[in-house]
């Protein structure tokens, strides 16, 4: 294992522990009169501050970037680029299903990523050229070939950016029952992206994602055999829609997420 994964691991077990730990008392806040949004930046901040003061102990050469604190540290060698709560809504709820994700970059490309689940335990994990992990373990993507027994991940459209695909997405769940699929919505992107990598999700797609809800889980996918690409079939994914899955079945779900998912 390399030394930045394990400080970042150290890092983000911390702040797992302390995010689990404050959701106990969410619902008494919000009982107390705290909005949902109010706590959750308390919390994420909280965790935030947690990771930065393992990664600037070890590595003060470093940028550290947060989600909601901004750049917190400047540096001359990599960048850790930090989401300490992804799965804002199901946090909120006092639900399981959010994930903390860093990445580590160099001259803009992600050479180290990780993405761990606070209730679950688990660690997604990987190196450039090395692989991808589970809790230790090499994985590897699925190995699907068609639709029939296969089971994807997708967001319900029911934000601002996504709902004007609720009509196609449908279709694609209409279409997906026909052929025997069984679909989950999840609300983490990292988290159902990077259990395609692990093969527990034969696939998945996201609609309008931000570049930091997808750069680790996008780099672990990749490292466990997974292709991902945009609707369209370009490599580039910078409009945010995304498929994910493994070679073969990523040829069979493209033209079918092209057709109904055409919005600009």
């Amino acid at each position: 294992m390399q030394p930045r994964i394990n400080v970042a691991l150290k890092a983000a077990r911390s702040a797992a522990e302390y995010i689990v730990h404050s959701q106990e008392k969410l619902l008494f806040d919000k009982e107390q009169g705290q909005s949902a949004e109010h706590v959750y930046e308390t919390v994420c901040s909280g965790a935030e501050r947690s990771i930065v003061y393992h990664l600037e102990k070890a590595y003060p050469a470093d940028t550290i970037t947060t989600r909601l604190q901004g750049s917190v540290q400047k540096g001359e060698e990599g960048e850790w680029i930090i989401d300490a709560i992804q799965g804002q809504h199901l946090f909120s709820r006092g639900l399981t299903g959010h994930v903390i994700t860093m990445s580590y970059l160099v001259a803009g490309k992600v050479e180290h990523a990780l993405v761990l689940n606070p209730h679950t335990k688990d660690e997604f994990y990987a190196s450039k050229g090395r692989g991808a992990y589970l809790n230790n373990s090499r994985i590897r993507t699925g190995t699907a070939r068609g639709l029939e027994n296969t089971t994807v991940a997708a967001q319900f459209p029911a934000t601002e950016r996504t709902l004007p695909y609720l009509e196609g997405q449908l279709a694609i769940l209409a279409n997906m029952a026909e052929h025997g699929s069984r679909v989950t919505m999840q609300d983490a992107p990292a988290l159902m992206l990077s259990n395609v990598a692990a093969g527990r999700l034969d696939a998945a797609w996201g609609l309008k994602l931000q570049a930091w809800e997808m750069q680790a889980p996008l780099f672990i996918a990749q490292e466990a055999g997974c292709l991902f690409g945009s609707f369209d079939g370009s490599t580039s994914v910078e409009n945010g829609d995304i498929l994910c899955a493994n070679p073969r079945l990523f040829k069979v779900l493209l033209p079918l997420l092209k057709k109904h998912l055409h919005l600009a």
